[in-house]
């Protein structure tokens, strides 16, 4: 769960389905104007609100991507980073996240897009195929050359320690240039980037029970210590307490 949103949502239900899907209810009541980022990594996000006050738009560049109503979906496929800003919203939130294949032709685009219930009988394939006017939500979906070339090796070595100043002297540019740049286009560092995207998954590993120190070694951490530390750093909570917010319990 985003650290930001973490005491402004609260997780009522969490089931684990038989393909390892993990569905989660949460209740929301925001207050004021919160601005947020999710990041995916190899697993897919699917939410469905139903807001009974406020707004949810999400930023694209400079524009603001609204829903039609206050009924939608949102699906956010592997390796995306959105930029969903919050204004007292209360309402209710169902998800879906998973690492099971997609239907063909889905994208790599994450999308907002009109969805009616009932969302606890239908599939996730039933969910997209029967939503309509889908808009694209990139945080960005005009970033400039050298940010999408750094966030693409980024993408690609996130598990095996990569330098930041090696890639930003691979692209041609100093390290400041590239961390100046990135977050002009994205609202975060490169380095922020990276400890997001390895931890996108962690949740979804942990509701599946899966070792602590598995989970560690698949992030990219090659010490268990730092997992902790950075983990701690970006939720503000420890693995083991995520366990068992994450942990599938009847509602």
């Amino acid at each position: 769960m985003n650290p930001v949103l973490e005491e402004i949502i609260a997780r009522r239900e969490t089931t684990l389905l038989p393909d390892g899907t993990y569905l989660f209810r949460d209740q929301l009541n925001i207050k004021g104007v919160v601005t947020t980022a999710v990041v995916t990594c190899k697993g897919w996000l699917l939410e469905m609100y139903r807001l009974r006050a406020g707004e949810l738009y999400f930023l694209s560049g400079q524009k603001e991507i609204r829903p039609n109503g206050n009924r939608f979906a949102v699906f956010y496929p592997p390796y995306t980073l959105v930029r969903p800003r919050f204004v007292n919203a209360k309402g209710n939130l169902l998800g879906l996240a998973g690492t099971a294949p997609l239907p063909a032709g889905i994208g790599t685009v994450p999308f907002v897009f009109e969805s009616s219930g009932p969302f606890e009988a239908r599939s996730v394939s039933e969910i997209l195929a029967a939503g309509g006017n889908r808009q694209a939500i990139d945080a960005n979906p005009r970033a400039s050359a050298l940010s999408i070339k750094a966030r693409k090796l980024i993408v690609e070595g996130y598990a095996s320690e990569p330098s930041i100043g090696r890639i930003a002297a691979r692209l041609g540019v100093s390290n400041e240039h590239l961390s100046r740049q990135f977050r002009r286009d994205y609202g975060m560092s490169p380095r922020e980037y990276l400890h997001q995207l390895r931890l996108a998954d962690v949740p979804l590993e942990l509701a599946r029970g899966e070792a602590i120190t598995e989970i560690s070694h698949d992030s990219g951490y090659g010490e268990l210590s730092r997992f902790y530390k950075q983990f701690r750093k970006s939720t503000g909570t420890s693995p083991g307490l995520c366990r068992e917010i994450v942990t599938p319990k009847a509602g």
